[in-house]
């Protein structure tokens, strides 16, 4: 584990066996613990909204989805990012997942995103125990329905897939009274799941990193100069 601080948020960046052995204790607790995949654009907004930045900072465990965070901070290892890379900690989970019988609450946005969840999920490991699936439009967008139908099905994870920061502002707000072991964020939107990106999409990250590092370089001049 290695703790830093980009933009004014602090994090924590956890190697892939470090990262299932955290969960492994998750899963065993008695309450709920949280854990969210971030990407340097999500960040970039968090550090814009201090509300925002207490409910990224307060998650249990945080992934990247890309390696740039860790390039920006100046840790990434090889090793590390071969394994954002190559989603070692997502295949890993869902395999443990599947090994140990755990029940699996999917969650998505819409009825068509939790189509598409489900999908992507099968892609990585069929035959998931899945106990109950919802889409938070059918339940008004309210809660309180959804932390109910939680607490009917009573899953060991919540797998979910919203718009930022929805899902994390749910787990924030109502975690306390959700009745499962764990909950994870997956990406949402723009980011790919593919693994072992094709040498144009290793040329966009670039692209898009150089913006993100011009940011993050000019926050630490300010900050620097403001001493």
């Amino acid at each position: 584990m290695q703790k830093f601080t980009i933009l004014g948020i602090t994090l924590y960046d956890y190697g892939a066996r470090e990262a299932l052995r955290n969960t492994d204790r998750f899963l065993g607790s008695g309450g709920l613990n949280t854990v969210a995949y971030i990407s340097s654009a999500q960040i970039a907004q968090a550090s814009r909204d201090e509300e925002l930045k207490e409910s990224v900072e307060q998650l249990d465990m945080t992934l990247c989805t890309e390696p740039d965070l860790l390039e920006a901070a100046g840790i990434a290892a090889r090793s590390r990012i071969r394994e954002i890379d190559e989603k070692i900690y997502l295949r890993e989970l869902l395999r443990k997942l599947y090994r140990n019988r755990n029940r699996v609450y999917l969650l998505a946005d819409t009825q068509s995103e939790l189509e598409m969840l489900e999908e992507l999920i099968q892609e990585y490991q069929g035959n998931l125990y899945i106990q109950g699936r919802g889409a938070y439009e059918l339940f008004d967008r309210r809660p309180e329905r959804l932390v109910n139908e939680l607490n009917d099905v009573v899953p060991d994870a919540v797998l979910s897939r919203m718009p930022w920061p929805e899902d994390i502002t749910l787990m924030k707000e109502y975690g306390q009274y959700v009745n499962a072991r764990l909950w994870v964020s997956l990406p949402y939107g723009a980011v790919s799941w593919i693994q072992n990106p094709s040498f144009l999409a290793r040329i966009r990250r670039r692209f898009h990193y150089r913006i993100f590092e011009k940011r993050v370089q000019e926050y630490n001049h300010k900050e620097t100069g403001a001493k």
